[in-house]
């Protein structure tokens, strides 16, 4: 198929160098395994995309975060209406978010939402996580269904081959990188097609996969001549802020959030569209209330997923009519996210993060005045990837950069992503039992032990329990954030009120349940009833449900939730296993009982 033909009815333009070379390097070979590697704004999602969905593949398209979906979803409903209106058949498309799935049916340039039918993976794309993906390719979740998931993720469905691409390949780290690469590696070896893309990911990462690089070499010229010449996109101008690093010290901290707001206000006018990015949620918390009167968005990882849909929504119809807006935001804005703002305003962070940002800047290259304003001298040192010599070599590589940003300059300081060794085999084990018959793995699936992104396990929050037993306002959060810090012998010395979600009185804030399926009769229904004795955090679904008279001090509808209940304290630790005790025994004088630990829970802590 013509290229110029298909991207003009699909895409809706006409492709660029980097795309050029996707499409011949996928049609080049029965068995295309790619590596693309350019910048942001670069239409990588095209160059991958694009080529399997002309040749009649299916797709899946396997994403870092839940919170890339929507910004991405609504990017490739538009593919699937202009795919359905040029070529006169239906184009079926999955959002695949594990407890909620939203199918979507294109027919002649229009779009349908699917209430009825799940996929099994028989849509034409299915846009999922690596942790949705990882529990649907080793067969976890419901019974009988389970076991078509694993058929279907590789099978011939509809007699269309499968295509795997993963987006934002850089974002994995740790546990996440094992799964990610182990998964990738025996994709390949297996003879399955892949593609990885990212911005900022080291080569050497993924070497044996057939390299699409605009980032370095002849391509990354002919990609730069373009997005100049074509496109009149340049690169942000540079201006760096020194004032001393944010610090958790009450005094440092608000001196620096003056600075960032000083930074805001000079560069607020209608019409321009600003991002500022902070790392902890707090801290933006604080911001939207001094920046109140410019009317500001927020996002961030503790929104649930309909406020986000709103949130991207707005940005896009802004963006749309060339208005402006104020968006305050975390990391979560730095991938997958189609934003294209004059200013970004950002405390300083890792090197690959600044890149990120700075695609943000400029994306659609008609402004000629787009802005990267970096604030502070040091990244906070709980987030630091560079020791602090090579911390001191990026201050002063982003110094020696002047007036004008170059990405370039800070590829040296990217870090390759670590694995971890427990992740492999872990992996390994899974797939020898669930695709090569290994019985001597088999205990391990039988327990349910996946672990995707951390051996922290993760507990849904949420305001409260519908009459079938499932979450409203769902997020995910990491078990030990609900777990207060404080150390034993100085619980016994302060009220317990001061260190955990309880009232005076000892009632308190938030309980947590665990949920299981249970048959009755034909029918399979979830159970849920709250946490008793001593429990695998891994083995079980967990809910820490908000109580409804405290729901406004931890819950914003617009702004997601604010804080974090506190309901566990770490009560041991043997070996890899940590355990903590679920809202522990308060005594008469308001201290807390040590001693004494009705419900439990333990997993593995590295």
């Amino acid at each position: 198929m013509d290229i110029e033909d298909f991207y003009g009815q699909v895409a809706g333009f006409p492709p660029n160098p980097l795309q050029r070379a996707a499409w011949q390097a996928f049609w080049k070979t029965q068995h295309p395994a790619l590596l693309i590697r350019a910048g942001t704004g670069s239409g990588k999602t095209e160059a991958a995309l694009l080529p399997p969905l002309a040749a009649g593949r299916r797709v899946l398209f396997v994403l870092p975060f839940k919170a890339l979906l929507e910004d991405l979803g609504i990017r490739l409903v538009r593919i699937g209406q202009r795919f359905s209106e040029a070529f006169r058949r239906p184009f079926a498309l999955t959002l695949d978010m594990g407890g909620s799935c939203r199918r979507i049916r294109c027919v002649d340039g229009a779009s349908t939402e699917l209430t009825s039918h799940r996929h099994l993976f028989a849509d034409d794309l299915i846009v999922t996580t690596l942790d949705k993906f990882l529990f649907r390719l080793f067969g976890y979740g419901e019974p009988i269904k389970s076991y078509i998931f694993c058929h279907r993720v590789f099978g011939f469905t509809l007699g269309k081959r499968p295509f795997v691409i993963f987006d934002e390949a850089h974002d994995y780290d740790g546990l996440a990188f094992s799964n990610f690469s182990r998964l990738l590696r025996t994709l390949y070896e297996k003879g399955k097609d892949v593609c990885v893309m990212s911005a900022t990911l080291p080569a050497e990462t993924a070497s044996f996969l057939d390299p699409v690089d605009a980032l370095e070499g002849d391509l990354a010229e002919e990609q730069r001549r373009f997005e100049l010449e074509v496109l009149g996109r340049t690169s942000p101008q540079l201006h760096l802020v020194r004032r001393s690093a944010p610090n958790t010290a009450p005094g440092e901290r608000a001196a620096f959030l003056d600075v960032m707001v000083q930074e805001v206000e000079r560069r607020v006018r209608p019409g321009r569209r600003l991002i500022v990015r902070t790392e902890w949620i707090g801290d933006l918390l604080d911001l939207r209330q001094r920046l109140k009167d410019h009317g500001p968005l927020v996002y961030h990882g503790r929104l649930t997923m309909e406020r986000r849909r709103n949130v991207i929504a707005r940005l896009r119809q802004c963006q749309e009519k060339d208005g402006g807006f104020l968006l305050l935001a975390t990391s979560a804005v730095e991938a997958g996210c189609d934003l294209d703002a004059h200013t970004v305003v950002t405390e300083l962070c890792n090197p690959d993060s600044l890149v990120q940002l700075a695609g943000r800047c400029n994306r659609r290259g008609r402004m000629g005045d787009a802005e990267l304003v970096v604030v502070g001298d040091g990244v906070k040192p709980q987030l630091r990837t560079l020791s602090q010599d090579r911390h001191r070599d990026y201050l002063n590589t982003l110094e020696a950069m002047g007036a004008s940003f170059d990405s370039a300059a800070l590829r040296p300081f990217f870090r390759p992503p670590a694995g971890d060794w427990m992740g492999e085999i872990l992996f390994d084990m899974l797939w020898d039992y669930v695709y090569n018959g290994d019985l001597t793995c088999k205990p391990l699936w039988d327990r349910g032990i996946l672990v995707t992104r951390s051996w922290e396990p993760p507990v849904t929050l949420c305001t409260g329990l519908d009459s079938q037993g499932l979450p409203q306002n769902p997020v995910q959060v990491s078990l030990p954030r609900l777990a207060a810090r404080v150390p034993p012998e100085e619980m016994e010395k302060r009220p317990a009120h001061e260190i955990f979600s309880v009232e005076e009185n000892g009632t308190w804030h938030a309980d947590l349940y665990r949920a299981y399926f249970d048959r009755e009769g034909a029918e399979i229904r979830r159970r849920t009833y709250p946490l008793q004795g001593r429990v695998g955090a891994y083995w079980t679904t967990l809910f820490c449900v908000l109580k409804k008279p405290f729901l406004d001090r931890y819950f914003d509808p617009s702004l997601g939730y604010i804080r974090l209940p506190t309901v566990l304290r770490r009560a041991w630790k043997d070996g890899f296993e940590r355990t903590l005790a679920l809202k522990p025994r308060i005594k008469k004088n308001g201290r807390v009982d040590i001693t004494k630990n009705e419900a439990l829970l333990w997993y593995l802590e590295r």
